[in-house]
């Protein structure tokens, strides 16, 4: 399999979506960006055992995940499986990095909430980082899952570098800067 680098050519659709603003990108650019997945022993969710399939599920089971106890645990899950399938390419490789850092954040997250020394004033700022972590993530995913799965046609959230998204600077300032 091979994934293209795409090229940005401005934005042809914008819909709000759950409060969201998605893109509709176009391909222009063929780049090439490679899949140097092993899968060998990765047999989850009986699904084929490709990095399209294991993505494509995972950016539909994570949209049905409303409890928010269940955010750290299916993010974490989906990081944990990245051993088998990866990326090579350096605006690809950023996008999963991305995609693993949330990961961590999450986590991070989850341990500070779960602290009996956390102070009640400060809960209410972490479990907001945690939904904003968690919406991030969901988002990035899908947009990662119309990279590989639909050669980047379609609706996005910007987050992706592979895809010249809009938004990428606001993810990265987030996890990076804040």
């Amino acid at each position: 399999m091979k994934l293209r680098k795409i090229a940005y050519t401005g934005l042809l659709v914008s819909a709000l979506l759950t409060g969201c603003t998605k893109e509709e990108t176009k391909v222009n650019n063929a780049t090439m960006g490679k899949d140097v997945s092993t899968p060998e022993g990765f047999n989850k969710y009986g699904i084929e055992p490709t990095l399209e399939a294991w993505i494509a599920y995972h950016a539909e089971d994570i949209t049905k995940t409303t409890d928010v106890n269940e955010y750290y645990p299916k993010a974490d899950r989906l990081t944990s499986e990245m051993k088998y399938f990866r990326v090579q390419g350096d605006d690809l490789q950023k996008d999963f990095e991305n995609l693993n850092v949330l990961q961590i954040l999450m986590g991070h997250l989850v341990y500070v909430l779960s602290r009996q020394d956390t102070l009640e004033p400060n809960r209410a700022k972490f479990n907001n980082d945690l939904k904003k972590s968690f919406k991030y993530f969901t988002e990035l995913l899908h947009d990662l899952d119309i990279v590989i799965n639909y050669d980047g046609k379609g609706e996005t959230f910007g987050l992706t570098r592979q895809l010249d998204g809009n938004k990428v600077k606001e993810l990265e300032s987030y996890l990076y800067v804040n």
